[in-house]
């Protein structure tokens, strides 16, 4: 029964209740994503040797065999921070709110559903958007020489953002959407508070607003260190926080955040890349001493190459500690 569909559904169906269940979900949910193409890296077009940068085809990604995806936006297209801030914001379009759309959505959702529970990612929200787009170094120099006129144009990727939650929200079956936009690195955020304040953190309001008004929950997803800006987030009234324990204890976070929010809790990768099997039986009998308060807990195991053995041992710790009732 622990690894049926109909177990993942009610299993998640206790956490989304912040009920503790009887086990810490691991691989029961499952994301789904509208419009990969435009809104997320994607995955590689071609298998990289190690230690070789492959290059995408249009030009604006990177491939690594251990790093993955990365965006380096359009260089043909972005050569300084001038490019970036005379774009043409009709080149980001936004979608329309219509039945292929919406069609679409339950497709993926209804696929989905067959392994496990379906979450809608929307990953390119407004940063993270125009890293893609941009490219790290074009978009930041824009930012910092005119964060006004930067604004604007996240404004725009944030209506494009906007119109394709609504959609998520209107399948009746959807019932946590997940937000994920890089706000900070590992040693905290990369762009002034006060200036989220003003150009991001509404965006994130009326994204968050239109997920609660069709009675969906909002799971808010960043990478990094963002607890210097914590306290904003909470704010907006997300549902539940992302925690990449690399960068942030997940006790320090959930303390701060409250019992009544999910959690969903990337294990720290440096403990399965270069740690010992003492480090990963320490950090889950952690995760298992935190789930007694905090019902909403859900994990993954982090970690791009696992050192030998520790993927092992991360399974036998987490069915020793984190699974309840067998």
């Amino acid at each position: 029964m622990q690894n049926s569909v109909e177990s993942k559904f009610l299993l998640m169906n206790d956490v989304l209740n912040l009920r503790r269940p009887e086990r810490m979900p691991m691989g029961d949910y499952g994301f789904i994503e509208y419009k990969p193409d435009i809104y997320h890296l994607g995955s590689p077009e071609y298998a990289v040797k190690s230690g070789e940068v492959g290059i995408s085809r249009n030009g604006k990604k990177r491939y690594t065999q251990d790093g993955g995806v990365w965006a380096v936006g359009d260089k043909d297209k972005y050569k300084s921070y001038e490019d970036v801030l005379n774009v043409n914001l009709d080149n980001f379009g936004v979608e329309e709110i219509c039945p292929d759309m919406l069609s679409e959505m339950s497709r993926l959702y209804d696929a989905k559903a067959k392994s496990c529970f379906p979450v809608p990612m929307h990953y390119g929200t407004l940063i993270t958007r125009a890293t893609i787009e941009f490219g790290w170094e074009p978009f930041l120099t824009a930012f910092a020489i005119d964060p006004k006129g930067f604004g604007q144009i996240l404004n725009r990727l944030g209506q494009s953002s906007l119109a394709v939650i609504q959609g998520w929200a209107e399948i009746d079956e959807v019932r946590l959407i997940a937000i994920h936009d890089d706000i900070a690195g590992t040693r905290g955020v990369f762009i002034k508070p006060e200036w989220y304040r003003e150009y991001v953190f509404p965006c994130y309001k009326s994204i968050f607003d239109a997920i609660h008004y069709k009675g969906k929950k909002v799971l808010y997803i960043s990478d990094g260190n963002y607890l210097e800006i914590l306290d904003d987030i909470l704010k907006l009234n997300p549902d539940g926080l992302y925690v990449e324990s690399t960068s942030m204890r997940p006790c320090e976070l959930m303390s701060r955040s409250g019992k009544d929010k999910l959690y969903l809790i990337k294990t720290d990768s440096l403990n399965i890349d270069f740690g010992t099997p003492d480090d990963i039986f320490t950090e889950i009998l952690e995760l298992r001493d935190l789930h007694e308060d905090f019902p909403g807990m859900m994990i993954y195991m982090g970690g791009g190459k696992p050192r030998q053995g520790n993927a092992e041992a991360f399974n036998r710790y987490y069915n020793q500690l984190l699974v309840y009732n067998l």
